[in-house]
């Protein structure tokens, strides 16, 4: 009777250690599944980034030689910095004499740096002049430049060409209250198109979240001063195109003439010329059921060889009120 109750208590016993292996199996199994998921969801996200060309990851080293390197480039300016007239408002604005001294710091040391004000030339230029020309030509590399912001911060932009795209790692620092530098952004991006003319612009366009993602248009275009502008052509730009400019409307970027005229936005002009002749912004809130027809009409034909019964058939009028929208 002993010898039974021995057997049957090994056997209850071997059974419990049975259960025990198998259930632990079974959540080692639950938890395999578990990571596998994580891990294809983890690479499907990051085929999606690679896909849209946006938010990319940016890898460890990176990310810390843009930090490290951001860093480095304020500690330079940072005597500049403390030493400058800041005022009072939240949004701190450098005199224009002390960005200069900014840049001529990061000059000397033979960076490729620019500001943010129109028409700057950028210092030490030939880096990202070359570095273009030979992605032009198909070779791999890449090219570091700088840009020194109205409130004393530094953009850094690091352009990469694999030998088929065109990448940029953009990272920017800023002053902390107490001027310490601290880094505010950093964002790796696909460049979906580009361009180096031979005046000396580098336009390109970033990939972005566009539509059904966003519901508002999302601008990536943007254009960077690489060779200086001669004096006489800043004149002339400054004279003809800054008022004007290439958005909002289609003045400067359409194929038209005196005898096509029909492609011109003149809805979306009218308030670009008003600046130019009055030298001041469009009182926009001033005109909320539209502008007058007799106003929009003599303004346009003051600077396009254009007549009333031609805007008529080419912009958007509201009949009803006799307004131009």
């Amino acid at each position: 009777m002993k010898k039974r109750d021995i057997l049957l208590v090994i056997m209850l016993l071997c059974c419990v250690s049975f259960c025990a292996c198998n259930n632990g199996r079974e959540r080692t199994e639950i938890v395999s599944d578990s990571e596998a998921k994580e891990d294809i969801t983890e690479e499907s996200t990051e085929t999606d980034r690679i896909a849209k060309g946006y938010d990319l990851l940016v890898s460890d080293s990176e990310r810390k030689e843009a930090e490290d390197d951001c860093k480095e480039k304020m500690e330079l300016i940072a005597e500049l910095y403390k030493n400058a007239d800041k005022g009072y408002a939240s949004n701190v604005i450098i005199a224009d004499e002390i960005i200069d001294q900014m840049v001529e710091k990061l000059k000397s040391i033979g960076c490729s740096v620019t500001v943010t004000a129109l028409y700057s030339d950028m210092e030490n230029y030939k880096e990202l002049e070359d570095f273009l020309n030979a992605s032009i030509a198909g070779r791999s590399g890449s090219a570091v430049c700088y840009e020194i912001h109205s409130d004393g911060g530094v953009g850094r932009y690091k352009y990469i060409y694999d030998g088929k795209d065109m990448y940029i790692l953009s990272a920017k620092a800023a002053w902390s209250d107490d001027d310490k530098p601290v880094i505010t952004y950093i964002s790796y991006t696909r460049i979906k198109e580009w361009k180096f003319t031979d005046k000396g612009w580098f336009c390109y366009e970033l990939c972005v979240p566009e539509y059904p993602e966003v519901t508002e248009i999302v601008d990536g275009s943007c254009m960077v001063r690489v060779k200086p502008i001669t004096e006489k052509n800043r004149e002339m730009s400054e004279k003809c195109v800054l008022g004007l400019a290439y958005q909002g409307n289609n003045l400067l970027c359409s194929d038209w003439d005196i005898d096509r005229m029909e492609s011109l936005d003149y809805n979306g002009l009218y308030e670009y010329l008003y600046a130019m002749k009055y030298q001041e912004q469009f009182p926009s809130e001033n005109y909320p059921d539209g502008i007058p027809k007799d106003e929009f009409e003599s303004l346009i034909m003051e600077y396009l060889p254009v007549t009333a019964e031609e805007i008529e058939s080419y912009a958007v009028f509201d009949e009803e009120k006799q307004t131009w929208c």
